[in-house]
């Protein structure tokens, strides 16, 4: 017996060595790669044969041949791409493979690489232009017409695109007409670098010279002598500048608009396009006059902007039936939103007509719009109270795939950037029900933000267990009572500003969980005494939810505890909110649709929803949850 019992313990002991050694072996390789990774990726020469079998060696191998590309041979790029095919790497060399190829005109061979779908618009335009050169008569005729659809965009396409352009125009695709269609498309997005170039293709090149001032100056510009021409690109011309105009002046824009419609034949549709940007303007500024002015405009022609701040403008004002107007003028996509849906309902029982929306379907979403329709129904969130999806038989077949795996491993070493690409160039080739057991295993592996973004793929937003983790549950208790605010309503900022990713910075330097900018945390810090405040503590998630929960209570007693002013403040700046009121009371539905920031309309309808579904999930059993309505207190003049 006792001869027994030793050698459980040496096996013991010999397994826990092996364990031992297996985690120094799998730390010592996770440093040996990153030491190689950096020195590959700035193009310099590490041996790393000793990493074989890492589960991320091919990605030294590809920085080898991506930081040398043009001194690998084709031999090694082909390897590679044969060796590691379905990763993103491979398709990212294969676009470069492609462009190798059709430099010297290697046609057959770009065609036998060559597929559609993958490596983005530099590999689609050398593969297009091999099937032109290879193929005749309907097969060259399909590829000329691919060719032209990526040609005619508002966006600069890569320059290996260059020489499959050239063939167009040789095939006489491009032309005045289709030229100034693309210069038109490059405008709306302000590329006016991109018009320019495409100038020498027009029978009057100075045209974009004059739609660039028209930019830039539009009151000045407006009385370019080429615009008294009554044709129709003068016509489009004098449209863009006073759209221009409009957007900082839109009662001048009007005033000068007037003037040309004495001196030119405008159609109905231009005049309809004209003075619906320029209501929309209005409305936007609240004007008084802006729903009337919009109201004017045919219903048939009257932009889609035009429709919906009209029933924004009718909503503000409490004009019920033009609000029903509106309504029945937008597309049909607008019509059946739920946030349409609600407001045809309610217009139609202030009117006093018989209404076809079913608010009862539309109670059954976790939506803003659904959940007031709940509430009018006095019906529970369905939703809400489901039992969540069992994911765990589909888990394995997700953390299975190779991509996931190698996701998993670049966070493990702290390569968040590499890892997401992973895992989005893994989603593409993803059904619905996959994707959300991928969210589900995004969840396991403690990557909130990725089961976020994932479940958004799918647009599937009833799916609450996956779009709402409880994560930083206590964190987040504990700072919101610090502070008096609810922790459920810390939470609808958090999930809508970070998704959780603590480590966000956005492109206007905000940072962390709650989107602090520095200098809003410098104030609040100094205001509930902190010390030594520094800028990167807010990516640390304690002082982050510190400051960010304080910024929402000084918020929250500034509007004297109006959650929907709060919100809006923390998002738009509480130095807005006094501009945005309106002179009557009204409901906070109806204020929040007249917001004039559509990132701010969004943003406030997502936070009060989210807080719903936190304070559901937290305080449901206990019978401590509130409704949505309950939250929504009325905006008035002050």
């Amino acid at each position: 017996m006792q001869s027994f019992i030793k050698n459980i313990f040496i096996g013991i002991v010999f397994s826990c060595g092996l364990f031992q050694y297996s985690i120094v072996s799998a730390q010592s390789q996770r440093e040996d790669f990153l030491q190689a990774y950096e020195v590959l990726h700035k193009g310099g020469i590490y041996d790393s044969s000793h990493l074989r079998g890492y589960l991320l060696q091919p990605y030294l191998d590809y920085e080898r041949i991506k930081q040398n590309f043009k001194k690998t041979s084709e031999h090694t790029i082909v390897n590679f791409i044969k060796k590691n095919q379905n990763t993103w790497l491979a398709e990212d060399l294969n676009s470069d493979l492609l462009v190798r190829y059709a430099k010297y005109k290697k046609w057959k061979s770009i065609r036998a690489f060559y597929k559609k779908g993958q490596g983005g618009n530099k590999a689609k335009c050398v593969g297009l232009e091999a099937i032109i050169h290879t193929s005749s008569g309907q097969a060259k005729k399909n590829a000329l017409n691919e060719a032209f659809k990526l040609w005619l965009s508002g966006n600069q396409r890569p320059s290996a695109c260059n020489s499959l352009f050239g063939l167009l125009k040789r095939n006489g695709r491009i032309t005045d007409q289709t030229a100034w269609q693309r210069i038109t498309l490059a405008m709306e997005k302000g590329r006016t670098s991109l018009s320019k170039s495409l100038a020498k293709n027009l029978n009057e090149p100075s045209l974009v010279s004059l739609w660039i001032q028209l930019r830039r100056h539009p009151n000045k510009s407006l009385k370019h002598k080429r615009l008294k021409k009554n044709d129709v690109r003068s016509r489009q011309l004098i449209a863009y500048g006073i759209k221009r105009l409009a957007r900082k002046n839109p009662n001048n824009a009007r005033l000068i608009w007037n003037k040309f419609q004495k001196s030119h034949t405008f159609t109905l549709r231009e005049k309809a396009e004209i003075e619906s940007y320029i209501g929309v303007k209005q409305a936007i500024n609240h004007s008084p006059s802006a729903l009337q002015n919009l109201t004017k405009i045919p219903n048939k022609y009257r932009s889609d902007d035009g429709n919906t701040w009209m029933a924004r403008m009718a909503l503000r004002q409490n004009d019920w039936q033009k609000l029903r107007t509106a309504i029945a003028s937008m597309n049909t996509a607008e019509q059946q939103s739920d946030i349409w849906q609600y407001w045809r309902a309610q217009a139609d029982k202030r009117t006093g007509k018989n209404t076809n929306i079913n608010l009862h379907k539309l109670a059954k979403n976790s939506s803003f719009y659904g959940f007031l329709a709940a509430d009018q129904l006095k019906k529970p969130y369905q939703r809400l109270l489901q039992k969540e999806t069992n994911w765990n038989q589909l888990i394995p077949r997700i953390k299975n795939r190779p991509s996931i795996q190698r996701a998993v491993e670049l966070y493990a070493i702290g390569k968040p950037k590499l890892a997401k690409k992973e895992w989005f160039w893994t989603l593409k080739r993803l059904n619905k029900q996959d994707k959300l057991a991928a969210a589900a295993y995004a969840l396991q592996i403690k990557q909130p933000f990725l089961a976020i973004i994932t479940v958004s793929q799918t647009k599937d937003w009833n799916q609450t267990g996956l779009r709402f983790p409880l994560e930083y549950q206590n964190l987040v208790k504990r700072a919101a009572r610090q502070q008096g605010i609810e922790p459920a309503w810390a939470y609808g900022i958090m999930r809508r500003e970070s998704a959780f990713d603590s480590q966000i910075v956005s492109s206007a330097n905000a940072k962390g969980l709650m989107q602090i900018l520095p200098t809003t945390a410098k104030a609040v810090a100094r205001k509930i005494g902190i010390k030594n405040h520094k800028t990167s503590d807010l990516l640390i998630p304690e002082k982050n939810a510190k400051i960010g929960t304080a910024y929402l209570s000084q918020m929250l007693r500034r509007f004297r505890g109006n959650y929907v002013k709060a919100t809006a403040s923390y998002n738009a700046g509480p130095h807005r909110i006094p501009r945005w009121l309106p002179n009557k009371s009204i409901s906070a539905p109806q204020w929040i649709e007249s917001i004039p920031f559509n990132e701010t309309r969004k943003y406030v309808r997502a936070v009060m929803s989210y807080t719903t579904i936190y304070d559901h999930k937290m305080n449901y059993k206990n019978r401590r949850n509130l409704r949505l309505s309950q939250r929504l207190k009325a905006v008035g003049p002050k």
